[in-house]
This record gives C-alpha cells, sequence and structure tokens, in this order.
C-alpha cells in the first residue's frame, strides 16, 4: 500500500475498520451464534430424514469494504463454513458436509468523543447461500439431502436476525477509538498502558443504535 498517497477521511475510516478492527473481533460470537441456528432447524426436518450429530467448522471471516456509498463507511461482512452432518435416512446413517455461506451487511457510525459503532442489518434469504457436498453419496440419497439447504437457509435468517441486537453482540461492536490510540506505540517509545490494542467498549447502550 502506497503509504505517500493523501486519502479521504471517509478511505481512512474504510482502511482503520479493515486492517485494525478486524473481522476476527466478532468471529467467536458469529460461530456460538450459527451453532445455535443450525440447532433450532433440527425440529423441522421430515420424520424420515432425522439429524443425528452436527459439527460447524467456520472456515473464514473476511470484512469487504462497499466503496460505492462513500463518504459513508459500509462493509460486507462474508462468513464461510461447513457443517458436518450425521444423519439417519430411513435404515442409513450418512455423513455429509453442508457449505454455508453468509453475507452480513454492515454500516459504522460514530459517536463522540471517538467511538465506532458497527451496524449489522439484518439478513434477507438472498444473502445465504447453502450447497451440499454430495461427493461419494447416491443420486437418490442426494435427492433426499437437498431438502437441508432451504430449511438451513430459513433457520439462518430468522435466528440471525433475532440475535443481532444481543447484548453480547452489541458489545463486541462497540469501538473504542480512543482507546485504540492511547494503547498505541510511538517508534522508539513504550506504549502508555499495558492494555491490549484491540479493547472494546461496552459502555455504548444497545438503545443508542443508529439504524437506518
Amino acid at each position: 500500500m502506497d503509504q505517500s498517497k493523501p486519502i479521504s477521511y471517509a478511505e481512512f475510516g474504510h482502511n482503520f475498520v479493515r486492517y485494525v478492527v478486524t473481522a476476527e473481533r466478532l468471529r467467536g460470537e458469529i460461530e456460538t451464534v450459527l451453532k445455535a441456528m443450525i440447532e433450532g432447524s433440527v425440529s423441522k426436518f421430515p420424520a424420515d430424514l432425522l439429524v443425528a450429530s452436527y459439527v460447524f467448522q467456520l472456515q473464514d471471516v473476511d470484512v469487504l469494504p462497499i466503496t460505492n456509498k462513500l463518504p459513508d463507511v459500509s462493509f460486507v461482512m462474508l462468513i464461510e463454513g461447513d457443517l458436518k452432518l450425521e444423519v439417519k435416512l430411513i435404515n442409513l446413517r450418512l455423513k455429509f458436509t453442508l457449505k454455508v455461506e453468509i453475507r452480513l451487511n454492515i454500516d459504522v457510525r460514530t459517536y463522540a468523543p471517538l467511538n465506532l459503532k458497527l451496524i449489522l442489518h439484518p439478513v434477507k434469504d438472498s444473502q445465504i447461500r447453502t450447497e451440499v457436498d454430495g461427493h461419494g453419496l447416491p443420486s437418490e440419497v442426494l435427492e433426499h439431502l437437498r431438502i437441508v439447504g432451504p430449511i438451513v437457509r430459513e433457520e439462518i435468517v430468522r435466528e440471525v436476525n433475532a440475535r443481532i441486537a444481543s447484548p453480547e453482540l452489541v458489545a463486541a461492536t462497540n469501538i473504542d477509538v480512543l482507546q485504540l490510540a492511547a494503547t498505541a506505540q510511538l517508534p522508539g517509545g513504550a506504549a502508555t498502558t499495558a492494555e491490549p490494542l484491540a479493547q472494546v467498549s461496552s459502555d455504548m447502550k444497545a438503545g443508542e443504535r443508529d439504524e437506518t
């Protein structure tokens, strides 16, 4: 990256959130939410398709800037993972993988004195993609397993939207920039505090969110 190129405050905001306040800050919360939403879908499966067990593996979390909204600062959080299911289908016990991709739209709001708030927008069905990995499975079995994708997608939409306003997620998306600056170490000098750089502020209440 060219460090001599002047940039706008809006572009600075994009860069700050993307490179300093990374998606890893929300990784644990997102993984917990995903596991809970898959759990909730079990009761909706038909009687001849029983989910015996599952393991969700979060593969990647990335933040992509939306530059066509400048000077507003907005991002898309791309979440990818594998849902490994063990399914009892009639008299067969099968293991297969359901690939899950979620796109979360995020706006950044600023608050006094130097606080950032990440606003996660409700997701729609079109922002969820699921795909059955049918490697090694007979075609007649795949026909039954294809019903899993829409069920999981429906639950993801419902559960993510229900959890966006949870206290844990609200706390994780409040960022105290003043605290970040206070802990930064200048060249040749010592940091002013031993607190971690990625300090999260939980002072802001959920009711103070600036929804649009």
